[in-house]
């Protein structure tokens, strides 16, 4: 079994109307700045706050995905609560669903230590997906969720997110 990993950030992106999820050089975060890049800023915020794209499941997808989101912080403590929405549409299937065919989610403590990356990694069911199909998705970080609780006090820095999936 060969796991595989693709970008899921391409030139799909938008992020909400909130002006709390941007395009920040991660250069706010670190001190060194010596590979200058950018990262999408998800500010500390009571509410819940979208980054949307859409990508193609790719045709060796067999089983076992799982969304990757590779982030930090300056904080040194506390949890990020990140949700991942999706839909996979095949061909012959509407372009505009009304509901999210599934949401996911994980609490994830901080590193404790500012600026070292976390690495992510939550389950979807397998059987939503199929190769060729199109996923809409949207990632978010939610200090709404009444629990658990998002508790960074802090902005979070997602500097990639993939999908992991088997090609066997």
């Amino acid at each position: 079994m060969a796991t595989r990993r693709f970008s899921l950030f391409n030139g799909s992106l938008l992020q909400d109307t909130s002006g709390s999820v941007f395009l920040e050089s991660i250069n706010a975060l670190n001190t060194n700045d010596r590979y200058p890049s950018l990262a999408w800023a998800f500010a500390d915020t009571s509410t819940r706050i979208l980054l949307r794209g859409s990508t193609r499941v790719p045709g060796d997808y067999v089983s076992a995905p799982r969304v990757g989101i590779v982030w930090a912080t300056a904080a040194t403590s506390g949890n990020a609560r990140w949700e991942f929405d999706y839909t996979s549409i095949a061909d012959g299937e509407t372009a505009d669903p009304n509901a999210d065919q599934e949401t996911v989610a994980s609490t994830v403590a901080c590193a404790g230590t500012a600026r070292l990356l976390k690495f992510s990694l939550i389950s979807l069911t397998a059987a939503n997906l199929a190769p060729e199909d199109i996923m809409e998705w949207a990632l978010a970080r939610d200090g709404a969720e009444a629990g658990p609780l998002d508790t960074i006090a802090a902005t979070c820095w997602v500097v990639q997110a993939f999908l992991e999936y088997s090609d066997t």
